[in-house]
């Protein structure tokens, strides 16, 4: 037992990039023998106990997973009661998921993406999917700690928290900038560059690949669904800005005639959000396409129609808007969002008055923030609440005998170094976004061999193939053609 034990426990990092992807493979070919399953299965327990996930993770991975095919036994949907919540199968699967080597685990992303999978559905079948969300949000960022490269397991744990309602656990992934899908196999720039999955690289995407097994293929609606889930996220934490700005992802995403069921519900969802976000409808984003506006416009005009009341500070019709459309609301899963809307109406029209009035009193707030006149004492709170909040510069001042409460508002002028501070938090901000917009045409341009060298490669390629049986050519001659070179290589990619 010791012997095979130390033939599992064989790969070690402490080894140059070749040697280790050697080891690697050569254990990758030692557990996939047929006549092996038998044996690891007869020896699973010992095995468990005596292999660490971090150092010897392809061997306590396989083992793992043999395991629990053994109880199985020919269905792979049946999930035995030890990988269920509490039992020994997912107390390990759990220790697993939280500590395996990031690189020994490129070898085993479809094991990898299995046993996410399996977690996922024990939890879920005991109605307890709160207790998979954690496990996974740890598991995706321990395989990419940048989280650029978008997979199933990415929409499996969105939707996995919004079912359990663990919005919080779930803005470590959100904030993460994705912008890639897998890597196709076979691109043109991996003849150039074929690195070795277990070194060290600059982008996730060189080991996240389409064959990779991480994740499942991938469709338009993939995408679109996991930033319409992770604007819902932010709407459950009330981040109205980040909302946003997922909802303008998805509404912005290309089409070439129909537009998606998802981009319409998903400018629903953003017609409500900018009027939660701003208090009023915002331009939306310049790359959407005239005719996937026109076709929303089309198909939302119950929701235009209640932002216009909101817009013209009409209460009375609002109300009417929300009421008349209830069935609508509900249908399309907006009824919270909507109430919210309403609620958010007597604050936007509160913080409108300080830029009319200096000071008003209570019963002046409420005859100007509601058409309705709501009553002094739910007026009162809302206020002090706008203010305690720092929604706007203001104080609340009573009178002697306590009858009346005055709003008085301050100079919305801020200091020269509160101003300063917040330049410089944008300008830092923006400068990171910036360094990931350049990384990322970087990689693009590489990608589709669009970067100066290869440029120059195809110049002198096309410079050989010309002089071949002829004599040199003068230099002049020689900038000429590769000025007319790029402009024809530009021409074509425009």
């Amino acid at each position: 037992m010791a012997e095979f034990l130390s033939q599992l426990t064989s790969v070690s990092s402490d080894s140059s990039d070749e040697d280790h992807d050697k080891r690697i493979r050569d254990l990758i070919s030692y557990l996939q023998q047929p006549s092996r399953a038998s044996e690891l299965l007869a020896a699973s327990g010992y095995l468990l106990d005596n292999l660490d996930p971090y150092l010897h993770t392809l061997s306590y991975l396989s083992v793992l997973i043999l395991k629990i095919r053994s109880l199985q036994g020919g269905n792979k949907n049946r999930l035995p009661e030890q990988i269920h919540p509490g039992g020994e199968l997912w107390r390990r699967a759990v220790r697993f998921l939280r500590s395996f080597d990031p690189f020994q685990i490129r070898y085993a992303g479809q094991e990898w993406r299995r046993l996410v999978q399996l977690v996922v559905r024990a939890a879920q079948a005991v109605s307890k999917p709160h207790m998979a969300v954690l496990v996974v949000r740890d598991a995706i960022l321990r395989l990419d700690p940048s989280s650029e490269v978008l997979t199933s397991a990415h929409i499996t744990f969105i939707k996995l928290t919004l079912i359990s309602r663990s919005y919080n656990l779930a803005v470590p992934v959100l904030e993460r900038q994705v912008y890639h899908f897998p890597t196709l196999t076979g691109q043109a720039y991996q003849k150039y560059h074929q690195p070795l999955p277990c070194g060290e690289h600059e982008s996730s995407t060189a080991f996240i690949t389409d064959a990779s097994g991480f994740s499942k293929q991938l469709t338009y609606r993939d995408h679109l669904q996991f930033f319409l889930y992770g604007a819902m996220v932010y709407m459950a934490l009330k981040r109205w800005d980040r909302a946003l700005h997922y909802l303008s992802i998805v509404i912005s995403c290309p089409v070439t005639n129909a537009v998606s069921k998802i981009m319409v519900e998903g400018y629903k969802k953003w017609l409500l959000v900018s009027l939660l976000r701003n208090g009023k409808l915002v331009t939306h984003p310049d790359i959407v396409s005239s005719h996937v506006i026109r076709a929303c416009q089309s198909l939302t005009k119950p929701y235009a129609s209640l932002a216009d009341a909101f817009e013209k500070g009409d209460y009375r019709r609002l109300k009417a808007e929300a009421e008349v459309a209830r069935s609508i609301w509900r249908l399309d899963n907006n009824t919270g969002l909507v109430h919210q809307v309403i609620k958010a109406f007597n604050k936007c029209m509160t913080l409108k008055l300080g830029r009319t009035f200096s000071a008003l009193t209570m019963a002046d707030v409420a005859q100007h923030a509601s058409d309705l006149s709501a009553p002094l004492r739910e007026v009162e709170p809302l206020v002090a609440s706008l203010v305690m909040s720092g929604a706007f510069n203001a104080v609340l001042v009573q009178s002697h005998n306590h009858d009346d409460t005055m709003l008085r508002f301050s100079s919305p002028t801020r200091s020269l170094y509160a101003q300063e501070h917040y330049a410089w938090g944008r300008i830092v901000k923006e400068g990171r976004l910036l360094g990931v917009v350049a990384q990322n045409i970087y990689q693009s341009n590489h990608a589709l061999e669009l970067s100066n060298e290869q440029f120059l490669f195809s110049q002198k390629t096309l410079k050989w193939s010309d002089n071949s049986g002829k004599g040199n050519t003068g230099a002049p001659d020689e900038v000429a053609d590769g000025a007319d070179l790029e402009e024809d290589l530009m021409g074509d990619i425009h």
